[in-house]
């Protein structure tokens, strides 16, 4: 617990409960809020925080991270703290370190989440001193961790664990002793105060290493019986499903639906990822919130789909791209060499497999508009700024002949950006205030190299701030602490007396110009790899977990932040 003691003097508090905003102090003392009246007398031993024209808030939620191999390295993860949030949730997507083996862990995250794997063989190798759900929880909380951590099962390392890698990616029916396995890991997890569990159904996320390089993850390889079962421990548990649906299966979300519904029987917390306002389809993200409300009301379901703050901005070099694992010629071309790369993409059969996916009918998640994908660098300066669309014209070719030129000269020398989804501001803010969504889908520490949405909570303040006729900023700044907390199970997001102290103090003049755009950054503690990160300088003032300061506008992050605890690990009260 913190013995140090902070005022913070005539800040205007949310206190993340939805109730309107003050004027007053807050008292921080041992770790928790002390008192949130005024206070005019000095306080012995304390820091002065002067809040004058400053909003104190908890401190904020990404419901929806990677940073489970991050965390083991980069403790701190700072990347995250410094944009205010105090709490961040791992184990998502099937994904987490709990149960499987070091070389488990490398092939099912390095291509998943697009990590170097030399670099994440740096990360893991030699950490893994668990051998259970509970000794892998046990050893979160001996991590130096910054802000707080909660986690999920993820299903598809479950698989592995008790499958084998073979069987575990082949065999969509586990026999009966693998599945009461599977029920054990599942209910030993909840035991130890896991959220819940995640499952993955979307074939775009794949495996890294031979000899199933390229094939879907475990997760996706399930029967749904599996689920149902396994499901059912986490209702039993009053937890939650997590679960990543088939995008080009719909089929899949109503299976989600059926599995959340209490008729006749308790239903399940599930939630969903997640809801956009795709390029691809219009009215998709309707028809996401109707079916959760329908659901909600009349079958007694508890769905709620996870909401991006921003528009889906992607980053891509070259064919190496998440948005390209959906065409089954570009998965081949991922998992190959450059050199290989580039000689397919210049084969005419090659160019046609690709041509054939590019031009498929089916329901597509990514656009593919060449006039919308816009090229960053590239060895040729004359093309930097220009669509491929526009390139093409300029040199009077067709567009995705032009676009498979491209990768056949320069592979990933070439980079280039598209927003996929979340473009649409109405309908972006739509979704951040929909009864059926939790905001603070970040899915941070995924993609490095792609996309970077760590100052989520940050975006989404800026925009309802513009827009107060949407949502009061009382409630919206629920919806991206309290509510999200409470429903997920663990105990964090309000500055009421006795809450534990974590919270931010920022500068609300600055939101509207304060927020950066995707930055690369030379991260020396990842070797000099690069990393997209956000920088939010100025608008953040001051962080503070379990009543320590972990972050100052003036003086940045504290000398043994990332060294020693700040967090805590958290376990579901539910």
């Amino acid at each position: 617990m913190s013995t140090e003691k902070f005022i913070i003097r005539n800040g205007t508090l949310y206190d993340g409960t939805g109730e309107k905003p003050r004027q007053t102090d807050v008292l921080i003392e041992n770790g928790k809020v002390a008192s949130t009246d005024r206070i005019n007398y000095p306080i012995e031993d304390a820091k002065e925080i002067d809040a004058t024209n400053k909003w104190i808030t908890p401190g904020f939620l990404d419901i929806h991270t990677h940073y489970d191999a991050e965390v083991e390295v980069i403790p701190g993860l700072d990347e995250s703290v410094r944009h205010g949030v105090t709490t961040v949730v791992m184990g998502n997507c099937s994904l987490s370190n709990c149960v499987g083996t070091e070389d488990d862990m490398l092939n099912l995250f390095s291509r998943v989440e697009n990590m170097p794997p030399d670099l994440l063989e740096k990360w893991i190798k030699g950490k893994f001193t668990w051998n259970s759900p509970k000794e892998y929880y046990d050893h979160l909380n001996q991590l130096p961790i910054g802000p707080n951590v909660a986690s999920f099962i993820g299903h598809s390392n479950i698989r592995l664990a008790t499958m084998g890698l073979e069987r575990s990616l082949t065999v969509r029916k586990a026999n009966d002793q693998e599945l009461k396995k599977m029920e054990s890991l599942v209910t030993e997890a909840m035991e130890a105060g896991y959220l819940g569990l995640s499952i993955d159904m979307l074939p775009f996320h794949r495996m890294a290493e031979d000899p199933y390089k390229g094939v879907s993850v475990p997760s996706q390889q399930a029967h749904v019986s599996e689920y149902k079962k396994l499901a059912n421990i986490v209702r039993r548990f009053n937890r939650v499903l997590q679960a990543t649906p088939n995008a080009v299966d719909k089929t899949s979300v109503l299976r989600l639906l059926g599995m959340s519904s209490g008729l006749f029987r308790k239903n399940l917390r599930t939630t969903i990822v997640a809801a956009l306002d795709t390029k691809s389809d219009r009215k998709i993200h309707l028809l996401a919130t109707t079916l959760a409300t329908v659901a909600n009301k009349l079958l007694n379901a508890n769905i709620r789909w996870q909401a991006l703050a921003e528009p889906f901005l992607n980053y891509s070099d070259g064919p190496i791209t998440p948005l390209f694992e959906e065409f089954g010629s570009a998965v081949v071309a991922i998992g190959a060499s450059s050199e290989e790369r580039r000689k397919m993409f210049a084969d005419i059969s090659f160019r046609k497999w690709f041509k054939k996916d590019w031009n498929h009918w089916r329901t597509s998640v990514f656009h593919r508009r060449l006039d919308d994908m816009w090229i960053e660098a590239a060895p040729d300066k004359s093309l930097v700024g220009k669509s491929f669309a526009q390139a093409a014209k300029e040199v009077n070719k067709e567009p995705l002949e032009f676009f498979m030129d491209m990768m056949a000269q320069y592979d990933t020398d070439i980079r280039w950006k598209s927003a996929v989804a979340n473009h649409r501001p109405s309908q972006r803010m739509r979704l951040l205030a929909h009864e059926t969504t939790l905001p603070g889908f970040n899915d941070s520490g995924a993609h490095n190299v792609n996309m970077a949405f760590q100052d989520g909570a940050l975006q989404t303040l800026k925009q309802f701030q513009a827009n107060p006729e949407v949502l009061p900023m009382e409630k919206i700044i629920y919806r991206i602490t309290k509510m999200p907390a409470d429903w997920l199970g663990f105990k964090a997001g309000s500055l009421l007396v006795g809450d534990r102290a974590d919270l931010v103090v920022l500068d609300p003049a600055k939101l509207q110009t304060g927020l950066s755009e995707p930055l690369e950054y030379f991260d020396p503690r990842l070797d000099g790899a690069m990393r997209l990160v956000k920088r939010s300088d100025g608008v953040i003032n001051h962080v503070l977990i379990g009543g320590k300061e972990a972050f100052s506008s003036e003086n940045g992050f504290a000398e043994n932040f990332g060294k020693e605890k700040y967090g805590q690990q958290l376990r579901s009260t539910h």
